[in-house]
């Protein structure tokens, strides 16, 4: 049994769909606050919350795989949820575990996946860690913000500076979580460290922007405090905000502009450019459709 956390995360999201379409003849659930909107995706669905303790057992029962992708992330989830989550998956008998990690956090403690990944090297467990860098789908997730300034002011809203960074399709991600998911023994106790092709820099990304849209959207280049003060005036959490201003400044550090070529080795071609993902992805933003 292969169980599937964070389906409504960018990762898990492609992940549940890839696997709607073809699960290999393998058993999944699907672990999610709302079951009820992933019926008829082919898998068992189960109601899970990662802060509510009592829905655990009924997740992990039977689990032999698990998709681990943090909810919501932040120092706070990761001591009280996440990392007693995998302890609990090691006592139910799990014995693989694929975790959505970032960039960087083999080098910084202070992300708040640092901890996670310690908890998966400490465990009885084999592991895939995946470090990716910046999701392009993060341009239109909700929780993110983005996709409003771009819909509705023509606004690459992002503190990176002239930083550069690379824009990995989650698609490409949860293909790549899927094979180690069905063949752990081809990824076991591996990191994969998964990027787009090129870095860009974000007046880059706001001409891309421009192409798809067919309009106007510039970068404006906000300052931190000013990033995370229209963030929190919109409800955004100040561990999310944290979390996003961390990325941002390792952007605007260069940390984030490594290219790797796994993603072409693990999926045998080349990883899905910005372009053609903001080509298949424009009606979001047409649309409202934030994910």
């Amino acid at each position: 049994m292969l169980l599937i956390t964070g389906p409504s995360g960018n990762v898990g999201a492609e992940l549940v769909d890839l696997l709607a379409r073809d699960s290999g003849g393998v058993a999944w659930r699907v672990a999610s606050r709302h079951p009820e909107r992933l019926r008829g995706s082919g898998a068992e669905t189960v109601a899970f919350d990662f802060f509510d303790r009592s829905t655990w057992q009924a997740a992990l029962s039977g689990v032999e795989a698990l998709f681990l992708l943090f909810p919501l992330p932040g120092g706070k989830a990761a001591r009280e949820a996440i990392v007693p989550f995998v302890e609990a998956a090691q006592r139910a008998g799990c014995r693989h575990v694929v975790y959505v990690s970032v960039v960087g956090a083999d080098r910084s403690a202070v992300i708040p996946h640092h901890r996670v990944e310690a908890a998966l090297r400490a465990s009885t467990m084999t592991w895939t860690v995946l470090r990716c860098g910046f999701f392009a789908q993060n341009l239109h997730r909700r929780i993110s913000t983005h996709g409003v300034d771009i819909a509705e002011r023509g606004e690459l809203f992002i503190p990176a500076g002239r930083g550069r960074t690379t824009f990995l399709d989650a698609r490409d991600a949860a293909a790549v979580a899927a094979d180690a998911l069905r063949h752990p023994g081809r990824h076991r106790d591996v990191v994969h460290h998964l990027t787009g092709a090129e870095p860009l820099t974000m007046d880059q990304v706001a001409e891309e922007l421009t192409e798809a849209l067919g309009r106007p959207v510039r970068y404006t280049r906000p300052s931190p405090p000013r990033f995370a003060a229209r963030l929190r005036r919109r409800g955004v959490g100040w561990d999310s905000i944290g979390f996003m201003s961390i990325v941002y400044a390792l952007t605007r550090l260069g940390r984030n502009a490594p290219v790797t070529d796994e993603v072409t080795r693990l999926l045998g071609r080349p990883p899905t450019g910005l372009a053609e993902y903001l080509r298949d992805s424009a009606w979001r933003f047409r649309d409202r459709a934030w994910t």
